[in-house]
């Protein structure tokens, strides 16, 4: 019997951070091809991902871009 998606999960997310990234990165690579690619879409992903990898951008928390987004809003 195999786990069921709750244990993996857990198991997952216990990981370091460095392989939680590179198992999103093999699950995304398993089914990429199963929806019609957006060109666009993934260039601009390539795009922001090497300004940050780069240094040019500093990403934020969600967290912290959720109250900048709500605080810009009152």
């Amino acid at each position: 019997m195999s786990p069921s998606l709750d244990v993996i999960t857990a198991q997952a997310l216990a990981l370091p951070p460095e392989q939680r990234i590179e198992l999103a990165q093999r699950i995304w690579s398993s089914v990429e091809n199963q929806y019609g690619e957006d060109d666009e879409l993934f260039a601009e992903i390539a795009r922001r991902d090497a300004e940050i990898e780069s240094g040019a951008t500093k990403p934020m928390p969600f967290s912290q871009a959720m109250r900048e987004i709500r605080d810009s809003l009152q």
